[in-house]
């Protein structure tokens, strides 16, 4: 998922939930991800069907929130975790295998899926677009990502199956409410986890 959808999908779930500077925070953690070399990291992006390792991930993120006294370390964990979590929808066939089991584009809407369906978290058939950086690279330098974009795409990669900008399909605003889904469950998660005076400093609700 690029950067400005990132962005959205934080502040239209957790914006109203969190101080400013909170959520400002959070946002710098979860593009943090996509500026260093955890862009190369194929788990924390869900890449490479690496779903335990991702899942693992975050849970090491939750246990950050759980046991930290210092609001910017939280921020910064919950950031990185919703990052992930994000990329999960945009990086997988999730949204493929919930349109198959629901009737597809013409019985649905995006605001009728449902990001967190057990049955399909579970599924075997759930893959993510294999990123290498050997030979994926290649999309990321300025001169030529474009030619290669266009004409060294492998089926079964990451650039072939992202859902990263509305331009990769019909699929994408599908994958944006998943995406809001889960983050506003890791966020209710992360307020069942905290004591009430601990919640109070992650949602720095003072002056609010």
């Amino acid at each position: 998922m690029d950067t400005p959808y990132h962005i959205a999908v934080l502040t239209e779930t957790i914006g109203s939930q969190v101080s400013a500077r909170a959520l400002q925070k959070i946002i710098a953690g979860n593009l943090g991800q996509d500026m260093s070399w955890d862009q190369f990291k194929p788990h924390v992006h869900f890449d490479n069907s690496l779903f335990a390792d991702g899942l693992a991930f975050m849970e090491a993120q939750h246990a950050i929130i759980a046991r930290s006294n210092e609001a910017s370390e939280m921020w910064s964990a919950f950031g990185k975790l919703t990052h992930a979590a994000q990329d999960f929808y945009s990086h997988s066939n999730y949204v493929d295998l919930w349109l198959e089991a629901n009737g597809g584009f013409e019985k649905t809407k995006p605001e009728d899926i449902n990001g967190l369906d057990e049955k399909l978290l579970a599924d075997s058939r759930l893959v993510s677009g294999n990123f290498y950086l050997w030979r994926d690279i290649i999309y990321y330098i300025p001169l030529i990502k474009n030619f290669a974009k266009k004409h060294w795409v492998f089926p079964d990669s990451h650039e072939a199956m992202n859902l990263d900008v509305p331009q990769c399909g019909a699929q994408f605003p599908y994958s944006i409410v998943a995406a809001k889904q889960r983050t506003r469950a890791e966020y209710d998660r992360v307020m069942k986890t905290l004591s009430p005076q601990r919640a109070a400093m992650f949602r720095d609700i003072v002056g609010l």
